[in-house]
């Protein structure tokens, strides 16, 4: 496996528990359909990228990403909470960094 693919899947991983964890902590349902759907398509983007079907993995995981630094990035801004917006903020900047310097 490459790195790209382990970036991506721990990122998906960190997302589906943080979605978990939010439920249980604050009984948040959006949360958790919120983290599992995108958690859940980052683990599909490790997934194709493993597979070989690298530019649909890739385009996938970035903009997963992209979305999710989108919606925390602000928040970070805002609030400086390490879980979850300095967690996402980090972790989705790598990923997207080696997304993309894997197709280059």
């Amino acid at each position: 496996m490459d790195i790209p693919v382990i970036v991506t899947a721990v990122f998906g991983a960190f997302v589906v528990f943080g979605g978990v964890m939010g439920y249980v902590k604050a009984a948040s349902k959006a949360s958790l359909i919120a983290g599992s759907i995108t958690g859940g398509l980052l683990l599909l983007s490790a997934f194709l990228t493993a597979r070989g079907i690298t530019t649909a993995g890739v385009v996938l995981g970035v903009l997963v990403s992209l979305l999710l630094l989108g919606q925390f990035g602000p928040s970070l801004r805002k609030e400086f909470k390490v879980m979850p917006n300095l967690l996402i903020v980090v972790l989705g900047t790598i990923t997207v960094g080696t997304l993309l310097f894997s197709i280059f």
